[in-house]
């Protein structure tokens, strides 16, 4: 899969994390997890634990913020959530 770098769009579709731990919940009522990304995906996901949404709830709730990649995974704009991934 190339994940496409948008400002904030990163790989999000639940099929390609590991390890979920739901660690809290964001005010529009989706969950807020630790991951980590499948072997495979790591490289252009992102390595070591990871912070972020499950594109499949933020689809029920905010479909305007999920994109479908032409690989048919689904990313998440996480600037339309609020969230930031990485610390500044």
């Amino acid at each position: 899969m190339n994940v496409i770098t948008l400002q904030m769009t990163v790989g999000s579709d639940r099929r390609i994390k590991t390890g979920v731990i739901r660690i809290d919940q964001h005010p529009i009522g989706i969950g807020l997890y630790l991951f980590d990304y499948l072997p495979e995906y790591r490289e252009t996901c992102g390595y070591g634990r990871q912070f972020g949404v499950i594109a499949q709830e933020v689809e029920q709730v905010m479909p305007a913020a999920v994109i479908k990649h032409p690989s048919g995974y689904k990313m998440v704009d996480y600037g339309m959530l609020g969230i930031s991934r990485h610390p500044r």
